[in-house]
């Protein structure tokens, strides 16, 4: 079994990404999240250290925060994976799709650690990802929306449901997100012990809305 680490959002592209990396076998010793070093919280997803721990411990897979900002954000996770390296990881997962650019932004930043860069769900169709995440039941909540999107904000903080596909599909919106029209938080599915309890505490707002999930 090769030992592996994965670049971890916490939703779920990332999650589905595990998924299959463990059912071929794989042995993870390795979540690596960065960490925005302006407010403590995972850039993107806005997920704070709290519940990202409470993540890997009912994934019983250890953690990494990586702390960084955007000028020295590459040479930090290059940094954590070169760590994961020497614990014996071989392979770095990834949970992107179908951008090139952030395609090859994962290919060359595990390669520099030196590190087999690996996409599961590279090039597979949108529609497809997202019956088999739900299919394998996994639980996520929708934690960002692109406020461009116009996908009505009554859905943050609201469960991943078919609903939201549909709406997504009626609105020609790419169901899977990968353009950043929103991002999710998985809380509970075939990989966790145990569910992830957490408490909201309104809407933060900015280019994104957040569901600000405090502990």
């Amino acid at each position: 079994m090769e030992k592996f680490c994965l670049c971890f959002s916490s939703g779920k592209d990332s999650m589905l990404a595990l998924d299959r990396m463990l059912r071929e076998g794989g042995q993870p010793i390795g979540l690596i999240t960065s960490m925005n070093d302006a407010v403590d919280y995972s850039w993107f997803h806005g997920i704070p250290p709290q519940i990202l721990e409470k993540i890997s411990d009912s994934l019983n897979i250890p953690l990494v925060k990586v702390v960084n900002n955007a000028e020295n954000y590459e040479d930090k996770m290059v940094s954590a994976l070169k760590q994961m390296r020497t614990q014996g990881a071989t392979v770095c997962g990834f949970g992107d799709i179908d951008i090139e650019q952030n395609g090859q932004w994962d290919s060359e930043t595990a390669k520099k650690a030196g590190l087999i860069p690996l996409l599961p769900l590279w090039q597979e169709p949108r529609q497809q990802i997202v019956e088999e995440f739900m299919n394998r039941g996994f639980i996520a909540i929708i934690k960002t929306i692109s406020k461009a999107s116009d996908i009505p904000l009554h859905f943050l903080g609201q469960p991943l449901t078919q609903e939201f596909f549909s709406y997504l599909n009626e609105h020609d919106l790419d169901v899977c997100g990968e353009n950043g029209e929103y991002h999710t938080l998985v809380i509970d599915g075939p990989l966790f012990t145990k569910r992830i309890d957490y408490i909201e505490e309104g809407i933060y707002e900015s280019d994104y809305a957040y569901s600000l999930i405090i502990r």
